[in-house]
């Protein structure tokens, strides 16, 4: 049975190339892991005054990390950090206090930009946030920084079609699902 993978997507906009990137990684993960979008777009802002009565959002999150065997973070670079969107997910599932959901599950990072770095410094901010106290969990050692998303990376259809990029993706999938099954 597949290892159940959920993916945060730290950008809502019809046209992310966070999603393109994560709609050719679903295609091409293998047959051990399965990959599945939690949509964070709609999650408030995270107040620690409604951990006592959480909204449906902050609850439907957190039991879709609760449930998965691993999460994808995937950022894109949004002046040389990582999305709020997706902070602002992270914030909502490691709390209440002490009831964080990401404890012990493996994470993979994947970054995209427009530069050619592909968003490497997010991918170091992401990688301190998923190993920090209340998130605590293992990381994958290898991440995807897809860079130059704007500069022939995927075609009119928006799938990836630059081999370079192919062979990353291809690579990170491939080295992730053997990074889970250790779990």
């Amino acid at each position: 049975m597949a290892k159940q993978i959920a993916v945060l997507i730290g950008s809502a906009s019809k046209t992310s190339a966070s999603r393109l990137v994560v709609k050719h990684l679903q295609k091409i993960a293998p047959a051990s892991i399965q990959l599945n979008i939690v949509e964070i777009g709609d999650l408030p802002l995270y107040d620690r005054d409604l951990d006592e009565n959480s909204p449906a959002e902050y609850t439907r999150v957190r039991e879709a990390v609760a449930n998965a065997d691993g999460v994808l973070l995937v950022s894109p670079e949004h002046n040389a950090a990582i999305s709020a969107m997706l902070k602002n997910a992270i914030d909502v599932v490691s709390r209440p206090m002490g009831q964080s959901k990401w404890l012990g599950k493996p994470a993979g990072i994947v970054t995209v930009a427009a530069g050619m770095a592909g968003g490497v410094r997010v991918a170091d901010q992401l990688r301190a946030i998923a190993s920090g106290t209340f998130i605590n969990m293992p990381v994958y050692s290898q991440n995807a920084s897809v860079g130059g998303v704007f500069n022939g990376v995927f075609n009119e259809q928006g799938e990836v079609v630059l081999e370079p990029v192919v062979q990353l993706l291809e690579s990170f999938i491939q080295g992730y699902a053997k990074f889970v099954e250790k779990f």
